[in-house]
This record gives structure tokens, sequence and C-alpha cells, in this order.
């Protein structure tokens, strides 16, 4: 006769650990054998032997008949079924199943993420779910969308579980016409029209060339928009929210480069520098809108790339550059806005004068700048940014915590286009505290979307009272240009 039972039932019965019952069992104390539905199969005498070792009465009794009276009780003989051993998945979401055994559920990515148990979410669900091959569950999960993929989970895992890569694959498997609208609209639109919304060129060049003409006017004499020069040093990529909602805001770097005598140009195709493939998983999308990226340097025949102002269009534009394109990264030079402010100043190209901002600042570490490039670069850019507000701001003070463990404004991953709003403002709580305990109002960011959360969304939700500006931003109305200073 052959007794049927879970390991947590048998360790009720017996009144010990679960643990203590696979002890048992591994060394053979009592003998078992695995099972179908995470039974372990024992045969009768063996189990009425451990019942009289520790004086109790068997719950089952086998049936004159050979029936079980209250439980699984089963002819050794004939109704036996050995173990079904599962085989290896075809491209399963997690490619190392080994892994199962590293996680050891300690709560510390539960812990540290701003959103963990929004809607159940945890992200030692996820991990489990995937080991487990839960994969059709986890597509249809929102989980993975209202993550922002800051990494705070993995800075803290002590077992370096790949948790982000995790959360990627199951956005790049998700069913395109299932991706949050705006992000999948944004690929679309970018591989079809060259930019994420879709301006003309037409209208692109008529906008430049008249901001250039008016700037020309106020600040800067002489200066005219340089499209599509063949031969200048450096290609500066856009992001197509400016041209289509902020067009001002791209005259701070127009300043500073004047300032400077920079060689730069713009393309007139294919400008855009953010890359929204890295939110929708779609690796394909990435690598064109890079390689369109690295075709306008080999046409206008550049030396140097300014690498987009946001930080998740940083982080994709080096990914791609490093995964598929490693030939460039040796034959031409790469700056981040950090690099190039800070060459502008070291070498004394440009000269700032902080007597318009004398406000307490402090510096917002963006989650694709510091930790994420830190951990898949080999340097993340906590101190640039830091050096540069001290420089062009009297007054400073570091939140708390801060780099690679500072807390995401909550705009990352898409979530600033994507459709949940409620869930982007929660997750920002933690952010809005941090800035609210330190004191600051003037805060100083180096991504866009850390620049809309923290100024038209946690300043409004959480009355912070502060003003928020990028960092070229802040350069650029601290710049002594003609020996005088901008005034913002």
């Amino acid at each position: 006769m052959i007794y049927e039972v879970k390991v947590n039932d048998l360790a009720d019965e017996f009144g010990v650990h679960r643990n203590t019952i696979r002890n048992w069992i591994n060394s053979g104390a009592l003998p078992a054998q695995e099972g179908p539905g995470r039974r372990y199969q024992i045969q009768w005498d063996d189990y009425k032997r451990l019942c009289d070792k520790f004086g109790r009465e068997p719950r089952i009794a086998p049936d004159p008949i050979g029936k079980p009276d209250s439980a699984p009780l089963l002819n050794a003989a004939s109704a036996f079924v050995p173990a079904v051993r599962l085989g290896p998945k075809t491209n399963p979401l997690y490619a190392r199943p080994a892994l199962a055994d590293v996680c050891l559920t300690c709560g510390s990515c539960a812990g540290a993420c701003p959103i963990s148990g929004v809607d159940d979410l945890d992200p030692r669900k996820i991990i489990r779910m995937a080991f487990l091959g839960m994969d059709e569950e986890l597509l249809a999960s929102d989980w993975p969308w209202k993550c922002t993929m800051c990494g705070k989970c993995e800075v803290v895992c002590p077992m370096n579980v790949e948790i982000l890569q995790l959360l990627r694959r199951i956005r790049s498997r998700r069913d395109r016409e299932k991706v949050p609208v705006a992000i999948q609209k944004g690929v679309v639109t970018c591989l079809e029209k060259g930019n994420n919304l879709g301006i003309p060129k037409d209208d692109f060049i008529l906008l430049l060339k008249e901001l250039g003409e008016e700037l020309a006017e106020t600040s800067c004499p002489g200066f005219v928009t340089p499209i599509d020069i063949r031969g200048a040093r450096m290609l500066v990529t856009v992001n197509s929210k400016l041209p289509f909602a902020e067009p001002e805001s791209l005259t701070w770097w127009w300043k500073i480069f004047h300032a400077a005598g920079e060689s730069w140009t713009v393309s007139s195709e294919n400008w855009e520098g953010v890359n929204w493939g890295l939110y929708s998983g779609d690796y394909s999308a990435m690598r064109t809108v890079v390689e369109r990226i690295i075709e306008n340097i080999e046409r206008l025949n550049c030396k140097a790339l300014l690498l987009p102002e946001c930080g998740h269009a940083y982080y994709a534009t080096r990914y791609a550059l490093e995964r598929w394109f490693p030939e460039a990264l040796q034959q031409i030079k790469i700056y981040t806005v950090f690099d190039l402010l800070l060459e502008y100043l070291h070498e004394k190209r440009i000269t700032v004068d902080p007597i318009f901002l004398n406000q307490l600042a402090t510096f917002h570490d963006s989650c694709n700048y510091g930790r994420k490039s830190f951990k898949t670069f080999g340097h993340g850019y906590f101190e640039e940014g830091r050096e540069l507000t001290r420089t062009c701001c009297p007054t400073y003070i570091d939140l708390i915590p801060n780099r690679e463990e500072d807390y995401c404004c909550g705009a990352g991953g898409g979530a600033w286009a994507s459709p949940y709003g409620a869930e982007r403002v929660y997750h920002g709580r933690i952010k809005a505290r941090q800035i609210s305990e330190s004191g600051a109002k003037l805060v100083i960011t180096a991504c866009q979307n850390c620049k809309d959360q923290l100024k038209f969304s946690l300043n409004r939700e959480f009355d912070l009272n502060i003003e928020v500006q990028l960092l070229w931003e802040m350069v650029a109305n601290a710049l002594v240009n003609s020996g005088e200073p901008q005034r913002p």
C-alpha cells in the first residue's frame, strides 16, 4: 500500500517543520519517492513505523479491499505512477533555471521597490513565476509596465539576481498590439517618420532656423543654426519632445555651443535621439534608431556624438553601440551631457557666474545615468552632476540616500508616457519626501523625463514649491557670454 501526501501535510501531522520532513526523506530515515503535484509516495509500512516511533496513531488505515479510508492509499503493484520529469522548455522567459535556487526570497528587492504591493506587484513573485514557467501569466500582467526599471531591486539583492533583464524579456515578448499605446505608437512613428512624434522635415528645419535667428538677435550675434553641416566636429541628436512642446529649451545648448566655439550640426532627417525601443522591449527598433544615428555621423563626416540628454536615451544608445556597433565606439568620440559640459569648464571654453542661482540646490540622480549605467557600462554619472551643480550653485545639499542608492522619480521605463498615472505618482512619493526633507528649492537633473515628473507632477501633487532645471539649462542660465551673465 502507498500513502501519498504533501510535505506540509506530513509536517502538520507530526508537529515538526516541513524542512525536518525533507531532511528525513533526504537522509533515508523516511523512505519516499517524489510523485506528481509536489506529493511524496510513502510505503504504508514505512509510514506506520514513523507513526510508531512518535507514538501517533496513523491518520489513515488500509481498507480491507485495498481502498483508502481518508487519504490517497494506492495499491503499490497496480497503481504506482513514477514521478514525471519535465524536459527543458523552449526559449523560456528565464534562461537560467539554476537561479531559482540562488534567489533567497529574502524580500530585499520588495523592500527597496517603491511600488511593491501595488496590485500585488512583488519582484519575488515575478522571479518565481518565471522560474515555474508561468510565462503566459507574466506576459498578460501589467506588472512589468508599472515597474520603472529603476534597478533599485538589483542594488540591494544579496544574490545579484538579474531582475531587470527578466522584466525586459517579458516586455519584449508581449504582443505589440498590447504594449501601452503611447509607447508603441512612438516606436512605430519613429521608424516611419524618423522621430517619435512624426514632426515633418520641413517643419523641423523651419523651426530650427527661426529659433536660430531669434537667438542671434537676443544673445548670440552671428548665430546660424547648423543643419546638415558636413565636416562639423560633433553631431547633436534631439529629443522630439523639445521642438514639439518646448522649442525654446533647444537654445540652452545652442548658447553653450556658441560660447564654447563648438563645431556642431543637427541632421535634418532621423534626428531623434530618444529611443523608445528600450521602453517597449523592441530590440530591433532600438538597433534601427541607433544605426540611423551612425549613418548620419558617416554622411556628415562628424568625429563626435553628443548622446541624448534623456537618461533612458543615453542608456539605450550606449547599449546598442556596445552590443551591435562596437566599431563605432572606436571611430568616434562619445559624449554624454556630463562629459561635454565638464570639458568646456575644465578647458575654460565657457565661464559661469552663479550670481542668479542662489537658492539651496540639490541634484537628483537619474536611474539610467546612475546605477544602471554603473552596472552595465562600469561607470555611473554620480560625481559629474554634483561638480557641475556646485560650480553653478553657491549653496548645495545632497538628497538622502543618493548616488547608487537614490530613489527613482517614478517616470522611468516609459512610465511618463504610460497609462498608469496613479502608479507613477505613488512611485514618486519617496522622491518627493527626499526633496521636502532636504529643504532644497532648486532641483537639478540630467534627464528630461525626471524633470517632467519632478516639475509638472510631484511638485503639484506634494506641494513641494520647487524649481526644477536640467543641467544644461542651469549652465546656460549661469553662462557668462561677452562678459555678461545670461539672466534666466
